[in-house]
């Protein structure tokens, strides 16, 4: 049967390239479309579709803007491909684990054989467009934001050595291997469950990416917000672990959100806070941890600070750990308010944004040998965002229109 089913795709694949060649050949294949400057002659071209590869004879005309082909911008053709072949390449390369995986995967699942070397440069030519559209794209889901949540957080890409030069880091040497990405998301919460906690809405998470430093990425983050809505939103919370950079654009940025300091991240500190003072005793800083944890969620940081500082070492490397780890519920005391939190309706941990890192940064750019340079993850990360912010169908749509417009004004 598998043999029977493969036989006729290809067969049928066949026949209906061959007549698809047929009409797009024909005198008449520009339907009303009159092109506008002198017609200078025919050159064939081999394009390939989602059915097969086919030759395309295609007149090139001379107009004040220069040599074009009426036929390529009707069709939409991204240099050799068509409409539904480029989409379904870029979408490939930004969610397949590699280039070469995503060559598999059209071959497996479309039939057709692309070049994992072609697939590479649809990637950059689409993911650097979709960078300039995502700017300005029409949102859908901006009408009712009762509350939106703002997270981002930082994690390492591989880098190829052109892009790490001069730069520290963790190497035993004390260079760097990668350079950080920072990954921004926005999702929003309509509903509460049956105890009265958030939940998230559903598709409502959408993505940004950035290679940019933190002064910078804090207008990227604001704009992904405002076009999701937040100047209409009933109120807004910037989610994010203890980094200062994160705080700091929040502050800039989003001066009138509620600042929360993912839960989680919190107790981890408090077991480092713990392990400075009983050094060598799991069972001890496991209780005391525990403990701490407690008043941390009933709105006690302090109150876990003043404990600590009855335990303080008199001096030494113990010491200076703990008087920093006190600094930190100190410093963020505000943002660990998980009482309150919780009573007013809001999440408490930045797992959204931390999984994110995971899925959309760790998946694609960080397999076994992969090494970038900035550009190249910029441009796949930026079609993976928008996969996974479900808005790549919608920048399809716009690039079709673009194509028309540029059809419209060659006329």
């Amino acid at each position: 049967m598998e043999k029977i089913e493969t036989g006729l795709r290809e067969v049928l694949l066949n026949d209906g390239c061959r007549i698809l060649e047929s009409l797009l050949n024909q005198p008449n294949a520009l339907g009303s479309y009159v092109p506008v400057g002198e017609l200078h002659d025919k050159r064939s071209k081999r394009v390939q579709s989602l059915i097969g590869s086919l030759n395309l004879s295609r007149s090139y005309y001379h107009s004040e803007d220069g040599r074009y082909f009426p036929m390529d911008l009707l069709l939409g053709l991204t240099d050799s491909y068509t409409p539904g072949l480029a989409k379904m390449m870029s979408r490939a390369a930004g969610t397949d684990g590699s280039f070469e995986e995503a060559e598999e995967t059209l071959r497996i699942y479309a039939g057709v054989t692309v070049p994992a070397s072609q697939i590479r440069k649809m990637a950059q030519k689409v993911g650097e467009d979709i960078e300039q559209w995502n700017k300005h794209r029409e949102e859908s889901r901006s009408k009712a934001v009762p509350t939106m949540y703002i997270a981002y957080d930082g994690t390492g890409v591989p880098m190829r050595k052109i892009e790490t030069k001069g730069r520290k880091g963790k190497n035993p040497d004390g260079t760097s291997k990668g350079r950080e990405v920072k990954l921004g998301c926005v999702f929003t919460n309509h509903e509460f469950d049956e105890t009265g906690n958030p939940i998230r809405t559903p598709e409502s998470t959408t993505y940004v990416a950035s290679f940019q430093p933190a002064s910078e990425f804090g207008s990227v983050i604001l704009q992904e917000a405002r076009l999701r809505g937040l100047g209409k939103a009933e109120r807004a919370a910037v989610l994010g672990d203890g980094a200062r950079w994160i705080w700091n654009i929040a502050g800039c940025n989003f001066p009138d959100a509620k600042q929360i300091l993912d839960f989680y991240h919190a107790c981890e500190h408090l077991t480092v806070l713990a392990s400075a003072l009983f050094p060598n005793n799991d069972l001890k800083i496991s209780l005391q941890a525990g403990k701490w944890r407690k008043k941390l969620e009933k709105d006690g940081v302090l109150k876990v600070v003043a404990e600590a500082s009855k335990m303080l070492p008199r001096s030494g490397p113990r010491r200076k750990t703990a008087l920093r780890e006190m600094a930190y519920f100190r410093r963020n005391k505000d943002r660990m308010m998980y009482a309150t939190f919780k009573k007013e309706g809001y999440f408490i941990g930045s797992g959204v944004v931390e999984a994110g890192c995971k899925t959309v940064v760790g998946k694609r750019t960080k397999q076994s040998g992969m090494f970038w340079r900035i550009t190249g993850a910029q441009h796949i990360l930026n079609i993976r965002c928008s996969v996974l912010s479900d808005t790549y169908n919608k920048y399809w749509i716009y690039r079709r229109k673009t194509q028309l417009r540029a059809l419209d004004h060659a006329a």
